[in-house]
């Protein structure tokens, strides 16, 4: 399973990020700032300098094989039969001397999970990251879905029924209809067939876009901003402006030089010149 993100859909309502909030208990301790941290599992950020989108999620990317997982000394960490990579935080534990956080470190996304005490359900330093909801379907903390009976019944494994068909807290309350949550081979499908431009996406989540170019979302905030903000910043500061014109000139006058140098050359023949 996994999340997919129409880019041109979002209008960055935030729902998203409030829903994730209030189904985890997730503390508010950086609020306003738009970037994942230990107490936001996903963030919602303009792809461009100025904030005018294209907006784009930034959350884990549930990797096929997590390199998170590999190293935790605890085992806390583990990929799940419906794609989500999940942290029991009953053996997450941050503060013992056997652990050197090298989950972050060894995140081929830039930096997930984030470390701190941000969530009222516990009192120290937890990793926190999306795990596509995993494990709030059945045991009473079923989430809804827009499954219909038929649909329910047509999934073959019964013990995965609950986790595969449910909606991800994200996902069912996104008023833009944004987001959605299926199969990756129905998703990939999905992308083929409706004329997206740009696409971007493994494990089990997807971004596409039929208007932006898009940009592969990390988790580092001096990565995450990647490509777009930096070039926009390049060619609208005002040192930019005004180094335009002579860099310009100069490019020009130096290949104008080449080009007279190539053309007065003499031809080799092999006989002295």
């Amino acid at each position: 399973m996994a999340i997919f993100q129409d880019v041109d859909k979002c209008m960055r309502c935030n729902g998203c990020v409030i829903a994730c909030k209030r189904t985890w208990q997730m503390k508010a301790e950086t609020i306003g700032v738009h970037k994942v941290s230990y107490d936001q599992r996903l963030a919602i950020k303009s792809q461009k300098r100025v904030d005018m989108g294209p907006f784009v999620r930034f959350s884990c990317w549930q990797c096929e094989y997590p390199p998170c997982a590999s190293n935790c000394p605890f085992k806390a960490i583990s990929k799940k039969a419906n794609g989500a990579v999940e942290v029991d935080m009953t053996k997450c534990n941050p503060l013992s001397s056997q652990c050197t956080r090298q989950c972050v470190r060894d995140c081929q996304r830039g930096g997930y999970p984030k470390v701190g005490v941000g969530s009222d359900k516990f009192g120290t330093p937890k990793a926190y990251k999306c795990t596509l909801c995993f494990g709030r379907a059945g045991a009473g903390g079923d989430l809804p879905t827009r499954r219909t009976a038929a649909e329910l019944a047509a999934i073959a494994d019964v013990d995965l029924r609950a986790e595969v068909s449910h909606e991800p807290s994200c996902v069912y309350t996104c008023p833009a209809k944004a987001m959605f949550w299926d199969s990756r081979a129905n998703i990939a499908a999905y992308i083929r067939a409706n004329g997206y431009t740009s696409y971007a996406g493994d494990g089990s989540v997807y971004w596409a876009s039929k208007k932006s170019l898009l940009a592969s979302p990390k988790a580092d905030p001096l990565v995450e901003d990647h490509i777009s903000p930096m070039v926009a910043s390049l060619f609208s500061g005002p040192f930019a402006k005004v180094a335009l014109v002579p860099t310009l000139l100069l490019g020009g006058l130096l290949a104008f030089s080449a080009r007279r140098a190539n053309n007065e050359t003499p031809a080799m023949t092999g006989e002295e010149v």
